[in-house]
């Protein structure tokens, strides 16, 4: 038994039918022959039940302590694979926006909390002789970094033939009321009992100490008492959505991406986030809504300090200006750059904030009773907005990766829409190329193609060189007449 920490819990806790906080992955994969097409689905199904026991991930279920009085716990459950790995056949042509819907449809459903929080689709039927493997797992326990480690367990980066060892899979907990309840209590003390010594060393790590802290916090508190809080302008992405999932996706090379960053001297995200307030002002532009105020971005960043592989989230989010009201794409880069220099500074500041876990006695009836209120449609229009739209980033593997001995072509992220935030970018970089998932409410966002061209285009634009500016040939002065 393992009590589950304050932020993985917070994404159990804010779950609704209309919010699901999983996550996926959509791998594109080429069996190499119409025979392996045809077998891919019982030889996968058959390595996955050799992995069972190298990750945590596939045999760890939540359970709540009566009446949720705090976060709940993890405890050892046996996998049923007839369940967790399931077929899916699409209809003739099966075209990439048919497996996009499917990915979509497949996305939408919770997950059920009786069972560890996974799921292996793979989707046959796709032109061209390829399969599919989407995979769905609960963000509670994963974010981008500790995702990668999941996927090694079951994922190549050989094409084998592997034969893979049955890893030993560990015994089920039966747990009683009274157990978890103990060990709930136990860990809330234990949470208490950290409280001085997190205390102390927040202070030391606070930049200009203390005292510069609690300066800050009261010229922030006399600002927002002036002026409100700030929020981000509305568009009809920010509005409550429902329980559908629309779903697109983007390949792009990272070498011509590499250089678009080295000629502006900018990072590589700044060049994804530009890219994407590209695509954001076209749509709006073609749906009559751009907002005067530039849009804003909630990038996630990594807390993770180097070599932590646990199975939990540590990230945070800094705030970033898109520069939506800037017109030229060049133009825009530099700005978003100079943005995320300014916010990547205040992002340290947060980093050294972030606890590992708190107590959290009666928060799954505060959070819980937040959600809800959250997705009344009357409470987005009067709340202040924090974000306009959420594009995180992550690294993934530079070479190719192979299921079962069928090569990866293609690795889309499928991420997390939210009441007053219907629309997700995530990207990683794997084998060469950069690969966008745009993952959006179907209520606000019934087809991303026109998002996802969009960010075709921008890539285009950011990566062909600027116009240069013509020199004006100075005018020769009139001859002065005698």
């Amino acid at each position: 038994m393992k009590p589950v920490k304050a932020i993985d819990a917070a994404f159990l806790q804010v779950e609704t039918h209309a919010t699901p906080m999983h996550v996926g992955a959509l791998f594109v994969l080429d069996p190499g022959s119409p025979q392996a097409a045809r077998t891919f689905f019982r030889r996968f199904k058959a390595e996955v039940g050799k992995c069972l026991g190298l990750s945590e991930v596939f045999t760890r279920r939540i359970v709540t302590l009566p009446l949720e009085v705090a976060n709940p716990m993890w405890i050892t459950s046996a996998p049923d694979l007839d369940y967790h790995v399931r077929r899916t056949v699409l209809p003739e042509p099966g075209s990439q926006h048919q497996l996009e819907e499917c990915v979509a449809d497949l996305h939408a459903p919770l997950m059920d909390r009786d069972r560890p929080l996974w799921e292996l689709h793979v989707i046959e039927g796709i032109a061209g002789g390829r399969v599919a493997l989407y995979i769905k797992t609960h963000h509670a326990g994963l974010d981008g970094a500790s995702a990668q480690v999941f996927l090694r367990s079951f994922v190549d980066a050989a094409p084998g033939p592997h034969r893979r060892r049955a890893a030993a899979v560990p015994e089920p907990e039966q747990v009683t009321a009274r157990e978890l309840l103990l060990a709930g209590a136990r860990h809330q003390l234990e949470e208490v009992r950290k409280l001085p010594r997190a205390a102390v060393d927040l202070a030391r790590s606070l930049p200009g100490g203390l005292g510069a802290t609690v300066q800050t916090a009261r010229d922030t508190l006399a600002a927002v008492t002036r002026n409100g809080l700030p929020s981000a302008p509305r568009t009809p992405l920010n509005v409550a959505i429902g329980g559908e999932r629309s779903f697109a996706s983007v390949e792009f090379p990272l070498e011509r991406v590499k250089t678009v960053a080295r000629t502006h001297d900018v990072t590589i995200n700044d060049v994804i986030l530009a890219a994407c307030a590209g695509a954001l002002r076209r749509w709006l532009v073609l749906h009559d809504a751009l907002p005067a105020e530039p849009l804003k971005t909630a990038v996630p960043f990594s807390t993770r300090d180097a070599g932590n592989t646990d199975h939990s989230i540590q990230v945070s989010f800094m705030n970033i200006d898109l520069h939506t009201d800037v017109a030229d794409a060049h133009e825009r880069l530099r700005a978003i750059h100079a943005s995320s220099v300014e916010a990547k500074v205040a992002a340290q500041k947060i980093k050294a904030m972030m606890p590992e876990d708190l107590p959290s006695v009666g928060l799954p009836w505060l959070l819980g009773a937040l959600a809800r209120v959250i997705g009344l449609p009357e409470m987005i229009g009067r709340l202040p907005l924090p974000t306009n739209v959420i594009i995180s980033n992550v690294a993934g593997p530079p070479m190719p990766l192979y299921v079962a001995g069928a090569r990866a072509l293609t690795y889309s992220p499928v991420s997390i829409p939210y009441h007053g935030c219907a629309l997700n970018v995530t990207v990683y970089s794997y084998d060469g190329k950069l690969f966008f998932g745009l993952t959006g409410a179907r209520s606000a966002l019934p087809d991303l193609r026109d998002l996802a061209e969009g960010l075709r285009v921008e890539l285009d634009l950011l990566a062909s060189v600027p116009r240069a500016r013509r020199a004006r040939k100075p005018r020769k002065a009139p001859a002065r007449k005698r």
